[in-house]
């Protein structure tokens, strides 16, 4: 049946469902992954509207556009991906949300670290790759990785479903 507006009701619930945060675990780690596409974003726009335009130093605006982009990751998660909510202080949650954000920073670090003297160490990967190729492989890597420890921390920490019983 349409509405006065022409949308059936059936395209209204998909509508909905697209909008509203879901209980499938596939759904929520796609849109985790656009969630961090969008706050990327985000992140390169504060960062180099900052650095470029206003002439702030590089790591004030390095760090204000990662904030950015926590936040922007922070409110996809409880709006549009988990919808569960373990931690009734919102503040704490949030902050709990930051903690896992920075251990995945360090992780990125160590990871990064050590896989270009991995491939440092390796022959073949020593003579035909440049410092940066090494660099943005390691990087590729922790990105990867880095965003599996994120999705699942942050759900098992923050976000996991209430046991049924």
């Amino acid at each position: 049946m349409q509405d006065d507006v022409g949308v059936s009701c059936s395209s209204r619930t998909r509508v909905q469902t697209l909008l509203t945060p879901t209980e499938s675990g596939l759904q929520q780690l796609i849109r985790f992954g656009l969630a961090g596409a969008v706050a990327t974003v985000a992140d390169y726009a504060v960062l180099l509207s900052l650095f470029a335009w206003a002439h702030v130093c590089r790591p004030l605006s390095v760090g204000a556009g990662y904030g950015v982009g926590l936040v922007v990751c922070y409110v996809f998660s409880i709006y549009w991906i988990f919808p569960h909510r373990n931690i009734a202080d919102r503040r704490l949650e949030f902050i709990l949300f930051v903690i896992i954000g920075v251990v995945g920073l360090g992780l990125t670090e160590v990871i990064v670290h050590m896989g270009v003297l991995l491939l440092e160490t390796q022959r073949a990967a020593a003579m035909y790759l440049s410092d940066t190729t090494r660099l943005a492989v390691a990087k590729f890597v922790s990105v990867v990785l880095v965003f599996f420890f994120n999705f699942g921390a942050r759900k098992a920490t923050l976000f996991k479903p209430p046991k049924n019983g």
